[in-house]
């Protein structure tokens, strides 16, 4: 599935209305104003080349958190991140060091230091169904209205910002401005909603100028944690906190232990390999994919695509999944191989226990030697190739070799094809 040449993704709520966005920007996604975690999740499920942040919200959800950009910053395919008007004009301010753009006005004094207060951007609103009713006047379309007056009222102007500034903003409303300048038309120009139209209109016209472009060091463990617990991912369209899925899974499937039990061995494995400084070759990796995609049965790129998207995945995540399982299977098959003539027998059955699932195997084992113990003699054949004999064991059993012979030679811990051979023919022993 090949992607649109160009995906642009919004964040828009108060600073313009919608139908007046979707005028200028009419194929963008738009979204409502940015929670911390959205851009984060978004930037995942959307796959955008460009992304547009003009509102955001700050009182009743966290704000959207520098660490996310940084992110998205680098994600594979974004072009650009672009902020305006409200939070996106604080956060380009805060990130334009490392590619964020900024457009606007709004953008420019808090950059130049014209204004450090965040609480200019704020304003008291109302919504239902995506409409959005103003009830407070933020302070930089005052800013803005104060700007343009002439000499003679620049000083009164000035003292009726600094005495708005002192309104909180839930209360700044139209009739608390009118009383304190006296008058209709106090100084006010919709300075958030140009600079939303600008961005829209402009946004292509502004390149990335980063003083140095950003790295995965600039991200940190608790963005990690918010990557990993508060990612929401689209579950047959509806959007899920991975924490949610995981706590679901514990507290209702019967086999919460065994998962998390292989599920912190599978991390613990990964940290060893970090350890021992594990890496792994693309060919390895795409090895480790085709394995994959044949136990999930998938034949073709549309499976593919249709897969990732039933289990909530993308692109960029199976990729990391497949290089981290590649690192973990390269260091088993080192380990196997060490082992030598040990084979992994003490680990198989140790596990059997822990699971336990060794009573019902070592029955079937134990009336096999009965039978090996009872023939007369048990001629060894090794005309016959021991992978020819382990396909066509696997077919009369109706288990589905999912990998090549060479490899599960290698991940089962047979030191050799002859002592593949010698079980094999073994466990042949009174089926005929």
């Amino acid at each position: 599935m090949e992607r649109p040449a160009e995906t642009v993704l919004v964040y828009l709520g108060p600073s313009l209305p919608l139908a007046s966005a979707k005028a200028i920007l009419p194929n963008a996604i738009y979204r409502p104003p940015a929670r911390q975690a959205d851009i984060l999740s978004d930037v995942t499920h959307y796959q955008p080349t460009h992304i547009i942040l003009i509102d955001g919200v700050f009182r009743e959800n966290l704000s959207v958190w520098h660490k996310e950009l940084v992110y998205a910053l680098q994600y594979p395919g974004v072009r650009g991140i672009y902020g305006a008007s409200s939070m996106g004009a604080l956060r380009a301010a805060e990130l334009d060091f490392l590619g964020m753009v900024g457009i606007g006005k709004i953008y420019g004094w808090y950059r130049d230091g014209v204004t450090e207060d965040d609480g200019e951007v704020a304003l008291n609103y109302a919504e239902h169904n995506g409409f959005y009713h103003l009830n407070s006047i933020p302070l930089v379309d005052i800013r803005a209205g104060v700007q343009e007056l002439g000499e003679a009222d620049k000083e009164l102007g000035h003292e009726f910002l600094e005495t708005m500034r002192q309104v909180p903003y839930q209360e700044r409303s139209q009739e608390v401005c009118e009383r304190s300048w006296q008058g209709l038309n106090f100084p006010r120009i919709p300075q958030k909603q140009l600079d939303a139209e600008e961005a829209l209109r402009t946004f292509r016209d502004h390149k990335p100028e980063p003083l140095r472009s950003p790295t995965p060091e600039d991200l940190s463990p608790a963005f990690s944690a918010l990557y990993e617990r508060d990612r929401r991912i689209n579950i047959n369209g509806v959007a899920v906190a991975q924490q949610h899925l995981d706590a679901h899974v514990l507290l209702h499937n019967p086999e919460w232990e065994r998962i998390c039990w292989d599920s912190s061995n599978q991390e613990l494995a990964l940290m060893l390999c970090n350890m021992l400084c594990v890496t792994v070759t693309l060919e390895e990796v795409e090895a480790e994919s085709r394995r994959f995609q044949r136990r999930a049965e998938i034949e073709t790129p549309a499976d593919f695509e249709c897969f990732l998207e039933n289990n909530g995945w993308n692109r960029p995540e199976f990729n990391r999944l497949m290089i981290a399982n590649a690192r973990i299977r390269k260091l088993q098959h080192h380990h196997t191989v060490s082992k030598v003539y040990k084979r992994n027998t003490q680990a198989i059955l140790d596990y059997l226990r822990t699971q336990q699932g060794f009573d019902f195997w070592a029955i079937q084992a134990a009336q096999r030697e009965a039978a090996l113990a009872n023939d007369d003699w048990l001629q060894l054949d090794i005309e016959v190739p021991a992978f020819a004999r382990l396909i066509a064991h696997m077919d009369a059993e109706g288990l589905d070799l999912k990998i090549t012979p060479e490899d599960y030679l290698l991940e089962t811990g047979f030191s050799n094809l002859k002592e593949l051979s010698v079980a094999l023919q073994r466990t042949a022993v009174g089926k005929e």
